[in-house]
């Protein structure tokens, strides 16, 4: 019944569309003030994200709460461009503190009309005919039968091999400078043809940790299963902090959630519980080490005994500033924001149509992400750096020291080719988050579930260098295939060939009525 009072998605898009178009011109033509039509556009994008989460909710229900849309429609959009923009309603004292202003300019309206482009053709894309062919049936079968493991019995060296692995490479990490926050700009420039396989090498202690939680989730009772679970989340967690990085000390538990959620089809409070209080943890430690690390001149980021001594010696200690005057609340929300930080490259594009000498080429750079995913820097000594934060920085905000600045995913394509390129790459994005969910199936493949979680990230929470999500694909997703192979047995018991699902249950046709 519900459903059917629903309005198809392209219909519902169009009306969206139009509405905000609408206040888009109101405000060029000044019948209505920025700040009254930034705040509208905002409503709408989340009106708009609830109805097709509603939507989604009815059609495909089965873990419907990991499906990559909905999660980025929360951590990209809601996040990122919706309720965090009630800060600029905020008293000028408490904003200042965090950096931001309560004026709302007419950059920032454009930016969140662009935002419910993004919204719009993310959720077109995943209703879409495209999409929905990508992912119907016969694609599952033909794509579990080449690419997934038959068996989901890991072989005996799996965990300890990752373990290891990953280890060596934060270790080295570590001792070569490049490790988390304790790295430096010159010494990531000078060791970029190696960062990047560390990186995917140190991936591997993550994607330990989700093997074994998948099976400890599976077979609670395995005493195995239990030990190998939580010596790694203890050891992801610890190497968070070392990291500096407040997400990283958090991740693990949501790793663990997540993989409980897959395999029993619930979320336990208690993994809620520890999210919150590690991200509170998290910043009463890693605030007070950054400023220490930042102070100290002796401080040695190739050194395992300085990191930890530093951060030992930073406990306890409180930080002048943001954190202490206005809440942790406060502090995550205006990091959390990029409506102001983004506007910045919005107003800069729309007065420069060509772009300084040195700038990046971020439309190239699209079309060029396959070749940069796989040719060496070794090789190809030309190939962009990855400081795109530090030129949006120093060119774009004028800001003279070395830091990156994150500029959000809809600048970038705003860079790359205006309203157009906004649109096509979030429909890219809809596709690509609905034919991974179900072709991967992560609540009936542990081999599935693995190469999905691994790409979670990649998916829901979009990086503001676009191209990075093309290298992403490119690169790490076949390796992740190949890997999974490697780790998992191939043989299966004859008695289970009878239990093995292609799809979660949908109601009505989805490759009909569901798309576009």
């Amino acid at each position: 019944m519900w459903r059917s009072k629903l309005l198809l998605p392209l219909p519902l898009a169009l009306l969206v569309g139009a509405t905000g178009l609408l206040l888009e011109q109101l405000n060029g033509f000044g019948a209505l003030g920025s700040r009254d039509v930034f705040f509208a556009l905002t409503v709408l994008v989340l009106v708009y994200l609830g109805l097709e989460v509603r939507r989604l909710r009815l059609v495909h229900p089965d873990r419907w709460l990991l499906n990559p849309v909905v999660l980025c429609s929360f951590l990209t959009f809601v996040l990122g461009y919706g309720v965090t923009n009630v800060l600029f309603s905020l008293p000028k004292e408490e904003l200042e503190l965090v950096g931001l202003v309560p004026e709302v300019t007419p950059a920032m309206v454009t930016l969140m009309w662009l935002v419910l482009i993004g919204a719009v053709a993310m959720w077109l894309g995943y209703w879409s005919q495209f999409a929905a062919r990508l992912s119907n049936r016969d694609a599952v079968h033909r794509f579990k039968r080449r690419f997934l493991p038959k068996s989901d019995a890991l072989r005996s060296w799996a965990l300890p091999g990752l373990f290891a692995v990953g280890l060596m490479a934060r270790l080295t990490q570590i001792r070569l400078g490049v490790y988390g926050y304790s790295s430096t700009y010159d010494q990531l420039i000078n060791l970029g043809s190696v960062t990047q396989y560390l990186d995917l090498a140190s991936g591997l202690g993550k994607v330990a940790l989700v093997l074994a939680a998948l099976q400890f989730f599976r077979r609670k009772s395995s005493l195995a299963a239990m030990s190998w679970f939580y010596g790694l989340l203890a050891v992801e967690v610890l190497f968070g902090f070392l990291s500096g990085f407040k997400s990283a000390v958090v991740m693990p538990f949501v790793i663990a959630a997540f993989c409980q959620y897959l395999q029993t089809g619930r979320f336990s409070k208690n993994w809620i519980i520890l999210v919150l209080v590690g991200m509170s943890v998290a910043y009463a430690v890693i605030e007070p080490f950054r400023a220490a690390r930042n102070e100290n001149a002796n401080f040695s980021g190739n050194s395992l005994d300085s990191i930890v001594s530093t951060i030992i010696g930073a406990s306890g200690t409180t930080v002048g500033g943001t954190t202490d005057q206005v809440g942790t609340l406060l502090s995550v929300s205006s990091r959390s924001n990029l409506s102001y930080i983004g506007s910045f490259g919005i107003e800069f594009a729309d007065r420069h149509p060509s772009l300084p000498a040195g700038s990046p080429d971020f439309l190239g750079d699209l079309f060029l992400a396959p070749l940069h995913a796989w040719i060496p820097r070794l090789i190809w000594n030309t190939k962009p750096l990855g400081n795109l934060g530090l030129w949006y920085n120093q060119v774009v905000m004028g800001i003279s020291h070395f830091s990156s600045t994150s500029m959000g995913p809809f600048t970038y394509l705003y860079f790359a080719g205006g309203f157009i390129a906004v649109f096509l790459g979030f429909f890219f994005i809809g596709v690509l988050q609905r034919s991974l969910f179900f072709l991967l199936q992560p609540a009936f493949s542990v081999a599935g579930a693995t190469v999905f979680l691994a790409m979670l990230g990649t998916l829901v929470s979009i990086d503001s260098s676009f191209n990075g999500i093309i290298i992403t694909l490119c690169r790490e997703l076949p390796l992740l295939l190949i890997l999974q192979f490697l780790l998992f047995r191939r043989s299966l018991h004859r008695s289970a060939l009878n239990n093995i699902r292609f799809g979660p249950p949908v109601r009505g046709n989805t490759h009909a009525k569901d798309s576009v």
